[in-house]
C-alpha cells in the first residue's frame, strides 16, 4: 500500500478530508493532515493514523469502494446525455428475377455495404427530474458509506493503540506486584528460618509468588497480543508508543447534554445518512416506474449511406434524417403494473430501515453518553480508591513490622493496591476509547481527536514487550 498512497498523495488526503472531515469539526481536521513522518523510533497516535492511511489494506478497499461507488450516480446521469450510435453491413445478394416490364428476368449476384450513424438525444421523460434524485442519492450512500469507513479507521486505530498502552500498563502493575511479592517471600523466608513465623505463613507466600509470576507470564502474552493487533493496521515494526501522563485529567466532552449528541447523531451519522438517501432513492425509483406509463420523446438524427451500385438495378444513395420520434405504451401484459407494485414496496421497506436505524441510533447515542459519563466518575473514584488503598497496605506493613498482622493481610493489601491501579487505568483508557466511540456516532469524529489525545502523552514512552 504505501507504494501506491503515500501520505502526501491526493488520495490520502481525499481520504481523511472527505472521510474523518464530516460535520463541524472539519477546519480542525484540515490542520492536521499534514505529513508527520516520525523521526524517532516513538509513534504517537496521530502518526499511527497516517501510518494506516499508508499501509492498511481495508484504506485500500476503501478507496476502492468508493470509485465504484461514485460511477452509479455517473451511469444514471448519462441516461440524460446525448446517445451515439453506428451500424454497418456488408452483404452479397444472390437474386433472381422472373420478369420485368421490360422483358424475360435475369440473375445475378452482387456485393453491397450500408453504413448509419444515429444521435439520439432524449427530449422527454417524465422521470428526468426522478433520475437527477436518484443519482444525487446514489452518491450520497457512496460518500456517507465512505465517510463511515474512514471514521472507523480512526476508532480501529485509536483502539488498538490504547489496547498496547493498556496491555503494557498492566504488565508494569504485573511486573511490580511480583516483585513485591518476591521480597516478601524473601522476608518469610528469613523469618521463618529464625522462627519467627509459622510454616503457614511461608507456603502463603510462595502461593501468592506463584500466582504473580502466572499473572507476569498472562500480562506478557497480553502486550504481544496487543501490539500485533496494532502492527496490522499501522505496519509499524512494533514501534514504541508515547504513554500517557498518569496526573493528567481526562478531557472533558464539548457538551454535557445528550439531547445535543443526539441532533448531531441525526445530522451527522453515516450510517443513518445512508438510510435517508435509500428513502430517496427508493422514492425516485417508485417515480421512475410511473413514468414507463407515460410516453417519451427523442430528438433522432440519422446519416447513413448504401452502395448496391454492382446491382443491374441498384444505386448508391445518402440519407439524412432528423425529426422526433414518439414512443407511447400500450400494453405490456402487465408487467409496468408489477414494477410500480414492486418499487412501491421498496419504498415501504427503506422508510421503516430508516425508522429502525434512527431508533437504533437514538438509543447507541444515548448509551455511549452514559458510559463515557461513567467512565468519567468511575475514573475518579477508582483515584480516590488508590490512594485508600496504598494508606491502607502502608499501615498493614507497620502493623506486620509491630507483628500485630500477618504476611496474608500484607499480601492482600498488597494485592488490593495493585487491583486499585489496575481498575483506575483500565477506567482512563475506557474513558477515552468511549469517547471517541460517541463521536463517531455523532458522526462528528476526526483525526483531530487523535491530535487531542496527543497532548496527554509523556515524552517517556512505553516500554516493548
Amino acid at each position: 500500500m504505501s507504494r501506491d498512497l503515500p501520505l502526501s498523495s491526493p488520495l490520502s488526503k481525499i481520504l481523511l478530508s472527505l472521510a474523518l472531515l464530516s460535520g463541524p469539526a472539519s477546519s480542525a481536521m484540515a490542520m492536521s493532515v499534514a505529513p508527520l513522518l516520525p523521526t524517532t523510533p516513538t509513534m504517537t497516535l496521530r502518526e499511527a493514523l497516517q501510518r494506516a492511511i499508508d499501509s492498511d489494506p481495508a484504506v485500500a478497499a476503501s478507496l476502492a469502494q468508493r470509485a465504484a461507488d461514485r460511477e452509479a450516480g455517473v451511469q444514471e446521469r448519462a441516461t440524460r446525455l446525448p446517445q451515439l450510435s453506428a451500424t454497418g453491413t456488408i452483404s452479397t445478394t444472390d437474386s433472381e428475377v422472373i420478369s420485368t416490364p421490360f422483358g424475360a428476368g435475369f440473375q445475378e449476384r452482387y456485393d453491397g455495404w450500408n453504413v448509419a450513424a444515429e444521435l439520439r438525444q432524449p427530449l422527454f421523460r417524465y422521470d428526468f427530474l426522478a433520475r437527477g434524485h436518484r443519482a444525487d442519492a446514489q452518491d450520497q450512500i457512496g460518500e456517507q458509506a465512505f465517510i463511515q469507513r474512514g471514521q472507523a479507521l480512526v476508532v480501529r486505530v485509536a483502539e488498538r493503540y490504547l489496547a498496547v498502552l493498556k496491555a503494557t500498563n498492566e504488565l508494569t502493575l504485573a511486573q511490580a506486584e511480583a516483585d513485591a511479592v518476591a521480597k516478601s517471600l524473601s522476608d518469610v523466608r528469613k523469618r521463618y528460618d529464625v522462627q519467627l513465623v509459622a510454616g503457614t505463613d511461608l507456603k502463603e507466600a510462595q502461593a501468592r509468588n506463584d500466582l504473580a509470576q502466572a499473572s507476569l507470564l498472562t500480562a506478557q502474552q497480553a502486550v504481544a497480543s496487543a501490539q500485533d493487533a496494532l502492527d496490522e493496521t499501522t505496519g509499524n515494526g512494533r514501534a514504541q508508543l508515547f504513554a500517557f501522563k498518569s496526573s493528567t485529567a481526562l478531557p472533558a466532552l464539548d457538551s454535557l447534554d445528550a439531547e445535543v449528541w443526539l441532533t448531531r447523531a441525526r445530522a451527522n451519522n453515516p450510517t443513518y445518512q445512508q438510510a435517508v438517501a435509500q428513502v430517496q432513492l427508493a422514492q425516485a425509483n417508485v417515480t421512475s416506474r410511473r413514468s414507463e406509463f407515460l410516453p417519451t420523446m427523442d430528438i433522432v438524427a440519422t446519416h447513413g449511406r448504401q452502395d448496391m451500385s454492382e446491382s443491374r438495378i441498384g444505386s448508391k444513395a445518402n440519407n439524412s434524417v432528423i425529426g422526433l420520434e414518439l414512443n407511447v405504451p400500450i400494453f405490456a401484459g402487465g408487467g409496468q403494473s408489477s414494477k410500480v407494485r414492486e418499487a412501491q414496496a421498496r419504498l415501504a421497506q427503506a422508510q421503516a430501515e430508516q425508522a429502525r436505524s434512527e431508533r437504533e441510533l437514538l438509543r447507541e447515542t444515548r448509551r455511549l453518553f452514559r458510559e463515557v459519563e461513567t467512565a468519567r466518575a468511575q475514573s475518579l473514584a477508582y483515584q480516590r480508591a488508590v490512594e485508600s488503598a496504598q494508606a491502607a497496605e502502608q499501615a498493614t506493613r507497620y502493623g506486620y513490622e509491630a507483628g500485630k498482622r500477618t504476611i496474608t493481610d500484607v499480601l492482600n493489601a498488597q494485592s488490593n493496591t495493585v487491583q486499585a491501579q489496575r481498575n483506575l487505568d483500565r477506567s482512563r483508557y475506557d474513558a477515552l476509547l468511549k469517547m471517541l466511540q460517541l463521536k463517531q456516532q455523532a458522526g462528528v469524529l476526526d483525526a483531530a481527536d487523535l491530535a487531542a489525545l496527543d497532548t496527554l502523552l509523556t515524552s517517556d514512552s512505553a516500554p516493548r514487550a
